[in-house]
């Protein structure tokens, strides 16, 4: 095999590794691309349950401090009602003192009497009410905030889990690069192999091209001496010459 013919081989080898090298890049470039898409997408998911749980616990304090305030202002209230009766008694004994006056005769004094103890038993009665609202909003806000809270652990675990999956992911997007750096650089050796081979094989054809030249060139002042030699040996001898060998001669005496 000659040199010219060794080196074309090289350069289509080294074009068709070209190719296949590039396939793979492309290959590696496009499953980069889906997974920085899913890692983009796995991080904003997650994102977004972070900025809801941070709300959830915002709302859920405010809850505890609300029922804790509440909470307070219960004790302070029960402290006021030492000598507080139970609420059903103390209505009924409104109910009856308000029936009473409202359907006896009564003098000046004993309906002043009465009208003061309904009084008393109104603000106590109302006391007892008040205790009653606040404990009820104080269960309420506190179930409430358990609620929330429940619903923080529930949504914090997904976003863990979340988060595992965007670590995981991203160590397969690290290797993917990793392995696209390493392809684009065995891509770009072989670019610069086939510019050199290729140089190489241009340069040799370039070589045997000119010696081509040379070769035609002294074939045809062969020929023409040739040519010129059996003229000359014609007309010494009075033959008839042809128009090439009348060419050849003319030609060499006009040189």
């Amino acid at each position: 095999m000659s040199k010219i013919d060794e080196l074309d081989d090289q350069r289509q080898k080294l074009r068709m590794d070209l190719r296949k090298s590039l396939d793979k890049l492309n290959e590696t470039r496009a499953k980069l691309s889906k997974v920085r898409e899913e890692l983009q997408q796995l991080r904003k998911t997650r994102d977004g349950l972070n900025d809801t749980v941070r709300a959830l616990k915002q709302t859920r304090d405010r809850l505890r401090d609300s029922s804790k305030e509440k909470l307070v202002a219960l004790r302070e209230l029960l402290k006021k009602m030492s000598d507080r009766p139970h609420a059903s008694i103390a209505e009924k004994e409104l109910a009856s003192l308000e029936w009473h006056v409202q359907t006896s005769p009564l003098g000046k004094d004993e309906e002043k009497r009465l009208m003061t103890k309904i009084r008393g038993l109104e603000i106590r009665v109302s006391g007892y009410h008040n205790v009653l609202k606040l404990r009820e909003e104080i269960t309420k806000q506190r179930e409430e905030a358990d609620q929330v809270h429940a619903r923080i652990q529930e949504l914090a675990a997904e976003s863990q889990k979340h988060h595992e999956d965007v670590v995981q992911l991203s160590g397969a997007f690290q290797t993917l690069r990793a392995k696209r750096d390493e392809q684009q650089k065995s891509l770009d050796d072989l670019r610069a192999k086939v510019g050199e081979i290729n140089q190489n094989f241009v340069e040799l054809r370039n070589e045997l091209t000119d010696n081509e030249k040379r070769i035609r060139r002294e074939k045809e002042e062969a020929l023409k001496e040739a040519l010129k030699g059996e003229a000359q040996r014609k007309l010494s001898k009075g033959e008839k010459l042809t128009l090439y060998e009348l060419g050849a001669l003319y030609e060499g005496e006009e040189e």
